[in-house]
């Protein structure tokens, strides 16, 4: 339905991630974004982190499985304790409820370094069209995986209210997907 919009969208961010950093990316999936990541910036270590097996071995394979790159199957519980510079959340924060949103930054918070960037790439919802499609998406959704959410948390709102202050962003997709560097704010 969408296209390459998704992909454009989630690459979008990448350029504002500096050499050698220690990045979280949470709800990865197949390891496309992962491997142009890993193309562009080489030195960096990443924690990757989807709830599918499935997904994990596709961005095993799809990666070459690298030694700067732990794979782990699990959630945010699963979150290994380190200083992060990069959190990576694309498609991921929309799966949730506001009150569930806030407690999985509260628990992500802990693990960021004082100068962190958080990437998130989502849908927001600020047309009439916007509203049909997500109304549409979250039924299809929650009838197919099962995810919490029954309509789009306020993302931007959650971020903003855990000090992280939006920096840059870019809207694709008739404005329906936003992708957004996030700061935070010391």
């Amino acid at each position: 339905m969408f296209g390459k919009t998704l992909d454009h969208a989630q690459k979008f961010p990448l350029d504002f991630i500096e050499p050698g950093v220690s990045i979280l990316i949470l709800g990865g999936g197949s390891g496309e974004l992962l491997s142009t990541l890993l193309q562009k910036h080489p030195a960096v270590s990443v924690d990757y982190i989807d709830l599918s097996p499935k997904m994990i071995e596709l961005a095993r394979r799809k990666t070459g499985n690298p030694s700067s790159v732990n794979f782990i199957t699990g959630t945010d519980q699963n979150i290994p304790d380190r200083n992060y510079n990069v959190v990576i959340t694309n498609f991921y924060l929309d799966l949730f409820s506001d009150k569930r949103l806030k407690e999985i930054i509260d628990i992500i918070k802990p693990r960021l370094a004082d100068n962190v960037i958080w990437l998130a790439t989502d849908f927001i919802s600020e047309k009439t069209w916007h509203r049909i499609f997500l109304k549409i998406m979250y039924v299809f959704f929650k009838v197919v995986t099962g995810i919490e959410a029954n309509s789009l948390p306020d993302w931007q709102f959650a971020l903003s209210h855990a000090g992280f202050r939006e920096v840059k962003s870019k809207n694709f997709y008739g404005g329906f997907i936003k992708s957004s560097v996030y700061k935070r704010v010391i």
